[in-house]
């Protein structure tokens, strides 16, 4: 069948979902957030190696050699950010928020806690740039990502000192995604009238990670949370 294929370039941004234990969004007043204050995204899948089995005949040839398929566990994500968005850091990792003491509170920080790190569950969304393309009828393309469930996400490393602070969060996805076909409209029909949608099917419980082309237009980058309509 007819394929699209391109080059990708550049991280243009990030979109945050809370999810459940489950892995299904969760709606509310601070339910999702886009940022473009990252420096990458990192993924390596995680394999178990396959099982082998041999067997040497009387005379040290192999008489059986078998192996089994490598089984993917999950995939490690590694984030590093450039703009330190506390909201950001409690949807990723569950740590709680600092707030000051204005009438309408705003999240000036956040503490890292035994008890709640690691306890948040969301969605990871980033688009990439696709280089030497010019408009089409369905507007300039881009390469969605998608991790529908990540989970255990934890603060790493950083340094204070006279150069730029750079923030590290590590995470890895999970199986049984709730995610469905998401609670967004990130894929244009590719006939008249284009008309924007949910991913075209669901992601299934297996599904660690979702790639496609896309004309959708990415999300607005801003400070904070946002609501997240049921």
């Amino acid at each position: 069948m007819p394929a699209i294929c391109g080059s990708y370039a550049r991280g243009k941004v990030m979109r945050l979902t809370r999810l459940d234990e489950c892995g299904t969004p969760v709606p509310g007043p601070t339910g999702t957030l886009v940022t473009k204050g990252f420096v990458s995204v990192g993924m390596t899948p995680n394999y178990q190696d396959p099982e082998e089995i041999t067997q040497p005949d009387a005379n040290g040839d192999l008489c059986i050699d078998d192996q089994g398929r490598p089984a993917l566990r999950w995939v490690d994500l590694s984030m590093v950010f450039c703009n330190i968005d506390p909201e950001a850091i409690n949807i990723i990792t569950g740590n709680p928020l600092v707030v000051n003491d204005a009438t309408t509170p705003s999240s000036v920080g956040w503490r890292l806690d035994s008890d709640l790190t690691g306890t948040a569950n969301f969605a990871l969304e980033v688009w990439s740039g696709k280089t030497g393309q010019s408009c089409g009828t369905g507007g300039l393309e881009y390469g969605y990502w998608l991790w529908p469930f990540v989970v255990q996400a934890r603060i790493g490393e950083a340094t204070i000192a006279n150069a730029a602070l750079t923030l590290t969060l590590t995470a890895r996805t999970s199986t049984g995604s709730g995610w469905g076909v998401g609670p967004y409209d990130v894929v244009k029909s590719a006939v008249t009238p284009f008309a924007e949608g949910p991913l075209e099917t669901a992601i299934g419980a297996s599904v660690h990670q979702h790639f496609e082309v896309t004309t959708v237009t990415p999300p607005t980058p801003a400070c904070g949370a946002v609501a997240l309509a049921s």
